[in-house]
């Protein structure tokens, strides 16, 4: 919670709040404002969220959002706002317990129902969204009425468990087959790069950036054969209609561990995010000002 608390701290101005804790005893009730010397104030901010975003950053993304500083891009988050403290034993042993909730400053609650008597339904809540089809449609989202809660320039959001985002984007499955889940579970795709960074190591680290190491690759299809041959090694049998679906994918993430490896994480991001349509959806925001503070809509 603290780092949450500083991360929005950054982009807020003075006196704003950021996330309030409510427990059954009072010295757990605590509220938190920004002290107004935030870094990036002026900023237009877009925050990236879905379904596993939990926790501190529902913290993060519920601050900025309700006090309209930032716009919420992706899938309704996790829902998971429970405080939990360490209660340490004579013996060393120690327990932890829930002992307050989160809250947005609408006055949200972050934390998704729970009842005790059928505690499968929480465990499982994340495959119900996907099988009432909410990661895939927008108006899917159940949304309780009755947890209607005021940003503070005036625009609605809703409580009941995890933040909804402003700009809903669906979950991305586009080039995801059995081939693909296959070798990624196998690991082959990691094992293929660095194999690959191995061979071709002192060639890649006299490139500038990733960028030169993207305009001289091999071409294509000879990554893809390659890799194919590589995987079958790995007891992966190459089944093509499936490789060629998954191919963009493959490409990409191969691509991207490559430069991760030469150029380091920022390289990686900056590969993956070419494709990833919750980025590309930000960016558009970002790009009409949608962003501008205070956003009203």
């Amino acid at each position: 919670m603290e780092i949450a608390v500083l991360m929005a701290n950054e982009f807020l101005k003075a006196g704003q709040p950021i996330v309030t804790t409510r427990g059954r005893h009072k010295q757990y009730n605590h509220s938190y404002k920004s002290d107004g010397k935030g870094q990036f104030q002026n900023i237009e901010l877009a925050v990236l969220i879905d379904e596993y975003s939990a926790s501190a950053s529902e913290i993060f993304a519920g601050a900025l959002q309700d006090n309209d500083r930032a716009i919420i891009v992706g899938r309704r988050s996790f829902g998971k706002g429970l405080v939990q403290n360490d209660f340490i034993f004579p013996d060393s042993s120690f327990l932890r317990l829930a002992v307050a909730r989160y809250y947005t400053p609408s006055g949200r609650c972050i934390q998704k129902n729970y009842k005790y008597e059928d505690a499968s339904y929480y465990d499982d809540e994340l495959l119900e969204r996907l099988k009432h089809g909410e990661l895939f449609n927008k108006d899917s989202i159940r949304i309780d009425k009755s947890q209607a809660f005021t940003t503070q320039h005036g625009r609605t959001v809703y409580g009941g468990g995890g933040i909804i985002p402003d700009i809903f984007v669906a979950r991305d499955t586009a080039g995801i087959t059995s081939y693909y889940i296959d070798v990624e579970n196998e690991g082959l795709l990691q094992r293929f790069a660095f194999t690959y960074c191995e061979k071709n190591r002192k060639t890649l680290e006299q490139m500038s950036d990733y960028k030169q190491f993207l305009r001289t690759t091999p071409i294509d299809n000879d990554i893809i054969k390659e890799f194919a041959e590589f995987a079958a090694e790995g007891g992966i049998v190459p089944r093509w209609y499936y490789i060629n679906k998954s191919r963009d994918l493959i490409l990409t993430k191969i691509k991207a561990i490559i430069a991760h490896d030469i150029f380091g994480p920022e390289a990686y991001s900056s590969i993956v995010n070419r494709n990833d349509k919750t980025v590309q959806e930000a960016l558009k925001a970002l790009n009409k000002h949608k962003a501008a503070f205070p956003i009203t809509d």
